[in-house]
């Protein structure tokens, strides 16, 4: 954590202090490596893979009032709470959803594939889809070749 304060360059760059220490060495080991992270001047603290509420409350309770805590929002996930609200209820004031849009990705495409395959093509849904031109504006890529044309 020292090293990663060291190494940031602008007040804009945030380190999150991550441990998975719980399910591997216990709820007491991962409290002490959470505690250390702070100490060492960590932004924000994830401790990863709570179990309960209550150790979500204990987690609150122990650093909460010293640095914004951060917890993992995953669809069909283990997480004992379900929502940006009772997230908050117990403490917490980052919510992560790290795998929504590749849950959501992964049931769009398996609709559209089918649709693919059974009309042999995209034209019948082509408006529903973004075109190469609309994507590459999406990306940037216009500004990103002006910047190229700069240093050619």
């Amino acid at each position: 954590i020292r090293a990663a304060l060291d190494a940031r360059r602008d007040a804009d760059t945030l380190i999150v202090a991550r441990t998975d220490a719980l399910t591997v060495e216990g709820f007491e080991a991962a409290l002490e490596r959470a505690a250390r992270y702070v100490d060492a001047g960590a932004d924000l603290l994830f401790v990863e893979a709570p179990a309960t509420r209550e150790q979500m409350r204990t987690i609150a309770a122990r650093f909460g009032s010293r640095v914004p805590l951060v917890h993992n929002l995953v669809e069909g996930g283990r997480s004992p709470v379900a929502n940006a609200a009772e997230l908050q209820d117990v403490g917490y004031r980052v919510g992560l959803y790290p795998a929504m849009l590749a849950h959501l990705f992964a049931r769009q495409a398996e609709i559209y594939l089918r649709r693919l395959m059974e009309q042999g093509g995209t034209t019948a849904f082509a408006g529903e889809l973004h075109d190469i031109s609309s994507i590459n504006a999406l990306l940037g890529a216009p500004q990103m070749l002006e910047l190229a044309a700069r240093y050619a």
